[in-house]
């Protein structure tokens, strides 16, 4: 059975250390796709400021991101708590990443040198709300399980 989850620890600790984010049960959100019963994907929020959050994603799964998904990722920052933008952090050597938030309309807003592991650079990209590619996406069968 494939089924959202809320907000579970265990997920937020999984994709935090799979993201390169840090996991607070009392400041993070997290939003995370199981699939008979095993964690395939998921996205933590953090740094919420009322403008703008921080998004991190961590999958499992190659299909770990569905239409549902998508939705409700983009939902709740953009509709629900009424951000303007949403950051990531992504290596310069991510180079998939880089390309799949362009993809939604993610634009590299910021390099830094020497922030993982190697000396290499950080990526801060921004997905404003109004170059959001996928604000017209709907669910087509949203099960969720909220803690």
């Amino acid at each position: 059975m494939d089924q959202l989850v809320f907000n579970d620890p265990e997920h937020g600790e999984r994709i935090a250390v799979h993201a390169g984010g840090a996991y607070d049960l009392r400041t993070c959100t997290v939003i995370s796709r199981i699939k008979d019963g095993e964690l395939i994907g998921g996205v933590l929020y953090a740094n919420y400021t009322g403008e703008s959050i921080a998004m991190f994603t961590a999958g499992w799964d190659p299909h770990w991101l569905n239409r549902d998904l998508l939705y409700v990722i983009f939902d709740y920052p953009f509709n629900q708590l009424g951000v303007k933008r949403i950051f990531g952090l992504v290596s310069e050597e991510n180079i998939h990443a880089r390309q799949f938030n362009a993809k939604f309309g993610g634009k590299d807003v910021a390099r830094i040198e020497g922030m993982f592991r190697g000396n290499v650079a950080g990526i801060i990209m921004c997905l404003e709300r109004d170059a959001c590619r996928l604000m017209g996406v709907r669910p087509r069968n949203i099960q969720s399980n909220r803690h």
